[in-house]
């Protein structure tokens, strides 16, 4: 046979050996059957992009439905469900009152990632870059929501929340509950880096952060670097730009030693996506910190609006309760869900995503999921016990 015809069958015969012994290795792995309540409001594609890496945790890690089914990223949460697009047919799922003594007793954790909802131009007028102050469709976290994840602190279960939890459009009295419940603080301010904050070369930046500004601004908006937006509850906005305010566009992550040892992350990674600015009140600890690289032209702007660079990335409470906070879309990163069936997998693109320091790839694989994996891991294991 022709050598060039020879090579490459063989290359592929390879790949399709290792990818067979991959996906074997994965399947010979236990199951670990865990009862999972998961909330998604923020669903306004099919994509189902918000819990869609923590469904590729769980199936990795082969947790399943009680009764031994893989969780379903389509089917098995709560929230918006897209159910035709030309249409625009959607429906929801919610907790009933009378559903939450039964869930929380049935339940082993709860997985709330983004409560913010859908808004009337995502879903009937896809492609509109105006999104933000439109008509709310679905969305916000409501007093069932609030109940269930008291009734899940009172009985010592695992609660896991990310960014949104009690943002806008939810109401300022569910927002107080939680922060009580669970002794948080949030600022009102949320923030997120942008590569390139010049209107004229990114078609793709929200102008609706654009309008806001220039009409706080006298009709200017002077910024053609990278940098960072933030954005108060009550509508005031600032901007970080790179050189002029910033020495470092991107946010890092710091994690502290402890954080770095038990879920085996790195010290420092880049963060690209939204964050809020949340306190953490005792007893709760503080094992990571976002770090905004402000010039002294920077530091005037934060101090002006009462904010410091560094502030509550990951917050932790272990002892009486268990639950995480965590101050942003962790969550967000386009992930091939099939790639969650083969073992080895997230090592290898650990390594392949070292190579580009500020992606939100690195910070997916480099630290979200090696510590939602050693949480629920952990978790597993003691109820076990």
């Amino acid at each position: 046979m022709n050598k060039k015809i020879l090579i490459p069958i063989i290359l592929v015969g390879i790949v399709l050996i290792i990818l067979l012994g991959s996906w074997l290795m994965w399947f010979l792995k236990d199951e670990k059957a865990l009862n999972v309540y998961i909330l998604d409001k923020t669903v306004p594609t099919f994509e189902r992009t918000e819990h869609k890496s923590f469904n590729w945790i769980l199936n990795h890690n082969r947790f399943t439905k009680p009764n031994g089914d893989l969780y379903d990223i389509n089917s098995d949460y709560y929230g918006f469900f897209p159910l035709n697009s030309k249409t625009q047919e959607f429906d929801f799922k919610s907790i009933r009152i009378h559903e939450i003594e039964d869930v929380a007793n049935s339940t082993d954790m709860l997985y709330y990632t983004d409560t913010y909802g859908v808004y009337y131009n995502e879903w009937y007028k896809k492609g509109t870059k105006d999104v933000k102050h439109t008509q709310k469709v679905y969305g916000g976290l409501n007093q069932n929501d609030y109940l269930l994840l008291k009734e899940m602190k009172e009985r010592n279960k695992l609660i896991i929340t990310e960014f949104n939890l009690y943002n806008a459009p939810t109401n300022g009295l569910i927002r107080e509950k939680v922060e009580n419940l669970f002794g948080l603080k949030w600022s009102g301010w949320t923030g997120k880096y942008f590569a390139n904050l010049d209107t004229t070369s990114s078609k793709k930046f929200p102008r609706w952060i654009v309008n806001l500004y220039m009409e706080q601004n006298n009709n200017q908006w002077p910024f053609k670097n990278a940098g960072i937006v933030l954005i108060h509850k009550f509508g005031t906005i600032a901007v970080l730009e790179q050189e002029t305010h910033l020495s470092e566009g991107i946010p890092f992550i710091i994690a502290k030693q402890t954080a770095q040892e038990r879920f085996g992350v790195p010290e420092l990674v880049h963060y690209p996506q939204w964050f809020d600015v949340t306190f953490a009140e005792n007893p709760n600890d503080v094992i990571a910190n976002f770090k905004i690289h402000v010039n002294s032209s920077g530091d005037s702007i934060l101090r002006h609006y009462n904010l410091k660079p560094i502030f509550p990335a990951v917050i932790e409470h272990r002892n009486d309760y268990q639950f995480y906070y965590f101050g942003g879309d962790f969550a967000e990163n386009g992930i091939n869900s099939k790639t969650a069936f083969f073992e080895g997998y997230h090592n290898l693109i650990s390594l392949l995503s070292a190579d580009n320091n500020k992606n939100t790839s690195k910070f997916y694989w480099r630290f979200y999921e090696p510590m939602m994996t050693t949480i629920l891991n952990d978790y597993y294991n003691n109820l076990e016990k």
